[in-house]
């Protein structure tokens, strides 16, 4: 009798299953515009659908999110446990693989950290079974609930592997990786997705550099965007990358160090680098040196006023040291005749190079940089023993790391 009863219950939650996962699926057919899922606070059955769909907005009753995740997964691992012939036959019918991609759909979206799904995914899309344009609007549901996901993020990256760069939108792809860092702070995977996107879409360096501004405005604790806006200047100078610019950050920067120029390229650039023969450098180098150099002063004025406003964080200091050994690297590079032939900002030979020439480099004899030692010598041993390790400054009484 008790066996019975069991049963019973069995099937009858099963049935349930099945029903939630049919009304999920259907809200996937009708609504090719879904933005967002969410799990619902919700303890009991009130008799009615747990689905809710709203403005493009799906959500899932909490009381049988975990039940329908079991159902979902053990139908899944069964499939798996299925011999290759068996796989192969079924990802070759459309009908049994829109059932497949239903429980796929449910499993991930509540728990999409199971790779194996994601593979099953996958071999769905190669055998043309699954909609390339659909899996990027899936993933992108996935991360609206999870903007952690780095399976989402690393799919995203595969299903872009079969199409061309200029057939991308990648302004969109730059939005799902904000909107993922906004909605959850120290968003490694978002970040490093974010960066794959530059690599492939230096184009957007311009509208990158304001937009992570507007971020470390916002987000004052985050070092993931500093970090990221630290990459962004060092492609940009890679690329040669510049815009017109009057150069305001760094004459504010020069007056700070008691250093007066006049505010026009070439003042700034002769006493950016005083000793060196501006024919001997080409003159897109020569501004894209001027405009990532002011970047940089910008963020050093960003983070000084960060810290007046909010308080002292680590993360100011931090992008204010990375902007400083940023201007000083580019300045030294240039006055040493280091070029940047093949991405010169990160192959190690490049960096040990600089570091020799850092170390050799006598900053009494370069008029900006030694109003820079002298500078930051007062801000504390803490950044004395900083700025010995990492820019050679040599200060005396610095001792230790």
């Amino acid at each position: 009798m008790e066996d019975e009863l069991s049963l019973d219950l069995n099937n009858e939650k099963k049935v349930l299953c099945e029903k939630i996962i049919r009304d999920i699926n259907a809200v996937f057919l009708r609504d090719a515009d879904l933005a967002s899922f969410e799990i619902i606070p919700k303890e009991t059955n009130c008799n009615k659908s747990p689905v809710i769909h709203v403005d493009h907005n799906l959500g899932l009753e909490s009381w049988c999110a975990q039940h329908v995740y079991d159902h979902a997964h053990r139908t899944l691992i069964s499939h798996r446990r299925q011999t290759c012939q068996q796989q192969l036959r079924i990802l070759q019918q459309q009908q049994q693989s829109d059932t497949l991609a239903k429980y796929l759909n449910v499993a991930l979206l509540i728990n999409p950290d199971v790779t194996t799904f994601w593979h099953i995914r996958r071999q769905l899309v190669q055998k043309n079974r699954l909609s390339i344009n659909k899996e990027l609007q899936f993933s992108a549901l996935v991360l609206s609930i999870k903007p952690k996901s780095n399976e989402a993020f690393a799919y995203r990256r595969w299903l872009y592997s079969f199409q061309s760069a200029d057939a991308i939108d990648w302004p969109h792809e730059i939005s799902i990786c904000e909107r993922s860092a906004d909605r959850c702070a120290s968003n490694y995977h978002a970040w490093s997705h974010r960066q794959w996107v530059l690599q492939n879409a230096p184009c957007l360096l311009q509208s990158e550099l304001m937009r992570t501004e507007k971020f470390m405005r916002k987000h004052i604790s985050d070092y993931s965007c500093y970090h990221y806006r630290q990459v962004l200047l060092s492609r940009a100078y890679e690329l040669c990358f510049f815009m017109p610019d009057k150069f305001g950050s760094l004459l504010e920067l020069f007056k700070q160090y008691d250093l007066q120029v006049e505010a026009n390229e070439k003042s700034v650039f002769q006493l950016l680098l005083p000793q060196i023969n501006q024919n001997s450098i080409s003159d897109q180098r020569m501004r894209s040196f001027l405009y990532c150099c002011n970047v940089a002063a910008h963020d050093m004025h960003l983070c000084a006023q960060q810290r007046r406003v909010y308080g002292p964080r680590d993360c100011f200091d931090l992008h204010r040291r990375a902007s400083l050994k940023f201007i000083v690297e580019q300045c030294v590079r240039l006055a040493s005749g280091l070029n940047l032939e093949h991405g010169g900002l990160y192959l190690p030979e490049q960096k040990h190079e600089l570091r020799t020439h850092l170390s050799q480099f006598n900053f009494e004899k370069h008029p900006f940089l030694d109003a820079i030692r002298k500078a930051e010598s007062h801000l504390g041993d803490r950044h004395q023993r900083w700025c010995n390790l990492h820019l050679n400054f040599n200060y005396p009484d610095a001792v230790g790391v």
